[in-house]
Order: structure tokens, then C-alpha cells, then sequence
């Protein structure tokens, strides 16, 4: 019998009760806490009353994430700690300490614990990641910039590494280098497949949206041709991610602040239709009215916060954020533009007839809403009480859009194209290609269909 790979254990462990089954140690304790943080974080709490147990490094430093996850801080400073004694050399307490202190806004201890991480192991990737992230936020940018570079020449097909550096990018010049030098790392076609993501959100990032679109054009017609396997996107969904708690912690953070705010689009469906955010989402949406709008003080709150870290777009004024169990989050300003409130996407944006919010019980938290809840969700969805699954709020789907930068949604079109191939459904592919005004590609899919 085949046994399965240290991920594929994790996400089982995850997601599923084994820990029953395992032997008494430390293994079954990982299980239990890796269990609960995703289904109890209440068991968690009480089960990790105990310390962790740090005698074998990749078990404690599993189960200290699952703590860090759910905020038991006293639990990962106990076990950092241990570690740190027990394991000095090692490199993965030094990137949860990194993890740990970016959420508490200490990016320049992150940033040394990330530099001690890749010193202890050179060749690990992830730490190189890590650092690039933290470097933008506490170096010069020309010297953040040239660190990002010389990662993508020295991990060209690492994902962690190329998202790291290709999410950072804000200028068209850095866009051109971090390209040039992953194409002096190129081996062929299939390298494009791989990496096409997120050298595309580079250049998108950078404003070079025709860039990104012909990096997409390219690399599908590549897979169309038979030149190169898809790829499988990983699924960008709420499940699994701790997005009720993600709600519970926005509500803290925000009513302590004294923000006004409520809850949108679809996370107000979820909390409106099921009592809770949807499985299916990609992230949890926030509105605030353009009065009590205040970007700065907002980036200010969340920095703060050790339940969030930023992650904001140069495109966009919204702010975006991650939750610490792995929500993103974003936080947009609704405005008055005559006699409709709007919001912004990045190449849309959306309408709805003015409003006002009341806070509503769910699951026994008071959370704001929009006051008349079914003119709002029938302006956004239509029939909302029908689930309507691979709804996309970016295309006409959405009964409320009006697209603002054509251009981008056409990008948006071939990467749900690339997507789709890469599930292996060649009749969605073809439609987003029609969708994206690409005949020749959608062409090519019908026939190598």
C-alpha cells in the first residue's frame, strides 16, 4: 500500500478525525490539534493546554501552525521557545517566529528571523519567500527589488518564490527584471505553464496588462498545441481557512477602532442565506461608507492587529488583508455617485440602491448587514436564495456590474481559461476564450477537445 506524502497527511489529519486512530504521543496530539483547528477551536483551546510536544521538530512545528492559526500565542511562544533550545540549528522555528511576528506588525524581527531561517538552510526555498515578502516591507525598494530578483534567478521554478516576488511588484521595470530573469532559468515550454501566474500578476500589478495578457495567450496556445501539460490551480476557497472566525476577529478589530462598517456582497449572502460565510467564496468582503472612509487609519488597525496581515494592490484602493487561519479578506469604500452607492473592484465595479446597515444575530454574534437585506442580495445576484455555483462576480453574472478597464477583464477571462484547463474541461476553456475575444485559441480548443 501506497503511503501518502507529508501534505496529503496533513490536509487528512485536517480534515478528518484520525488522531482516534493513532497511537498515544505525539503524533496523535498533532492530529488532535491539527483537527480542531479547523473544525473546534474552542477543543483546540482546551486540548493545547498542554505544551506542545516538541521532541520531534516536524510534528511540534505542525501542530504549532495549527495553534498559531486559532491565536493560542502563549502555545507558540511556549513551543518556539522549546524549539529554539531543542533544535538551534534548525530552520522551521525560526520562519514560524517570522510568520509570528508579522502579524503582530514587528516586520523587522520577522524579517531577521526570516535572514536566520535561510542562513540555517540555504537552499530552502520557503525562507528565501519569506524574506523577499518581509524585505518590502522593512528595505529600501531598490533593495528589496534586487533581493526579489536574485530569488527568481536562483528559485525559478519554486511557486512560493515566484508568488513572493511577482505579488510585491509594482512598477513596470521591476515587472521586465523579475521576467529576465526567470526566462535565464527557462528550460522550455512547460516552464511558462508554470510559472505564467504569477509572472502575470507581476506585469498586471505594474499596469503592462497587455503583458500579462500575451504571457496567458502564450502559454495556453502552448497546452492547446500539446507542447506543455496544464496545471492544476489550487482551489482559492473559504473552506477550510477559518472564515467564521475571520468575521468574529473583523468584528473585534473594527468595533474596538470605532469603524463604522458591515459586511458585503458574498459574506452577506452567506450570513443572510446559511448563517454563516460560504464554503464556495474566495474571500470575506467588508464595506465602508465613503464618510467614515479613512485608508490609512485602516492599514494602521489591521498592522496592529495579530490576527492580520496586509496585502495590498497597487491597482486598487481597497484594502486587502489575510487573516491569520488563511481568509483573505478584502475592505472596500462604498461611495454616492448620483442616485446609486457604488464600489470598486480593480477592473469593475459594482452598484446597489442606497442603503443603511443594522446589526443582525448570527450564531450569536451581532453583525452589521445592510438594513433591507433582499433588495440588496436581489441587486447583486438576482434569485439569491438559489445557490449558483461558479458564479463570478467579474463578468455578467453579476446583474449590478459595470466593467471599468476592459482590458484587465479581458486578462481575467484567460486566466479563468487557464483554469479551466487545467481541470481538465476544454468546453468552459473554450467559452472563457470566446468571452476574452480569442477565436483562434477557442478555436484550437475545440479541436484538440
Amino acid at each position: 500500500m501506497r503511503l501518502p506524502n507529508k501534505q496529503t497527511a496533513v490536509r487528512l489529519l485536517a480534515r478528518y478525525p484520525l488522531h482516534w486512530a493513532l497511537p498515544p504521543g505525539g503524533l496523535r496530539t498533532c492530529g488532535a490539534l491539527l483537527y480542531h483547528a479547523e473544525h473546534s477551536p474552542e477543543k483546540l483551546a482546551r486540548l493545547a493546554k498542554r505544551r506542545i510536544p516538541t521532541r520531534r521538530l516536524a510534528i511540534a512545528l505542525v501542530a504549532a501552525r495549527a495553534a498559531f492559526r486559532v491565536g493560542l500565542d502563549d502555545l507558540v511562544e511556549q513551543a518556539l521557545r522549546d524549539l529554539a533550545r531543542r533544535f538551534p540549528d534548525a530552520a522551521g522555528p525560526h520562519l514560524l517566529r517570522a510568520d509570528y511576528e508579522a502579524h503582530y506588525g514587528r516586520y523587522a524581527e520577522a524579517l531577521r528571523s526570516a535572514e536566520r531561517a535561510q542562513a540555517a538552510h540555504p537552499g530552502w526555498p520557503s525562507a528565501t519567500a519569506r524574506a523577499v515578502k518581509l524585505a518590502y516591507r522593512v528595505r529600501e525598494p531598490e533593495v528589496a527589488d534586487a533581493a526579489a530578483v536574485a530569488a527568481v534567478a536562483r528559485f525559478p521554478r519554486d511557486s512560493e518564490v515566484l508568488w513572493a516576488a511577482c505579488k510585491a511588484c509594482d512598477s513596470p521595470a521591476q515587472a521586465r527584471r523579475l521576467r529576465q530573469a526567470w526566462q535565464g532559468r527557462s528550460r522550455g515550454p512547460a516552464d511558462l505553464v508554470f510559472a505564467v501566474r504569477p509572472l502575470a500578476l507581476a506585469a498586471a500589478r505594474a499596469g503592462e496588462i497587455e503583458t500579462a495578457v500575451s504571457l496567458f495567450r502564450e502559454a495556453i496556445g502552448l497546452i492547446l498545441a500539446g507542447k506543455a501539460e496544464p496545471r492544476r490551480v489550487p482551489d482559492d476557497k473559504l473552506g477550510g481557512r477559518g472564515a467564521w472566525q475571520t468575521i468574529v476577529d473583523l468584528c473585534e478589530a473594527l468595533d474596538t477602532a470605532r469603524v463604522r462598517f458591515f459586511f458585503a456582497a458574498g459574506t452577506a449572502l452567506g450570513l443572510v442565506r446559511q448563517g454563516g460565510p460560504l464554503s464556495a467564496d474566495s474571500d470575506v468582503d467588508v464595506g465602508i461608507f465613503e464618510a467614515d472612509w479613512d485608508r490609512d487609519a485602516l492599514i494602521k488597525v489591521f498592522t496592529e492587529h495579530p490576527r492580520f496581515d496586509l496585502d495590498l494592490h497597487p491597482q486598487t484602493q481597497k484594502v486587502s488583508l489575510r487573516h491569520r487561519g488563511g481568509s483573505p479578506v478584502d475592505v472596500f469604500r462604498f461611495y454616492r455617485e448620483g442616485e446609486r452607492v457604488w464600489h470598486d473592484g480593480v477592473f469593475v465595479r459594482w452598484h446597489n440602491s442606497p442603503f443603511a446597515v443594522t446589526r443582525r444575530e448570527v450564531r450569536g454574534l451581532r453583525v452589521p448587514l445592510p438594513a433591507e437585506a433582499d433588495r440588496y442580495l436581489t441587486e447583486n445576484y438576482g434569485d439569491w436564495r438559489v445557490p449558483r455555483p461558479g458564479f463570478d462576480a467579474f463578468t455578467e453574472d453579476a446583474p449590478n456590474l459595470e466593467v471599468t478597464w476592459p482590458e484587465y477583464q479581458k486578462l481575467h477571462f484567460l486566466r479563468r481559461a487557464y483554469q479551466r484547463l487545467g481541470a481538465g474541461d476544454r468546453i468552459a476553456a473554450r467559452r472563457e476564450l470566446e468571452r476574452a475575444g480569442e477565436p483562434d485559441l477557442a478555436g484550437q480548443a475545440d479541436r484538440s477537445g
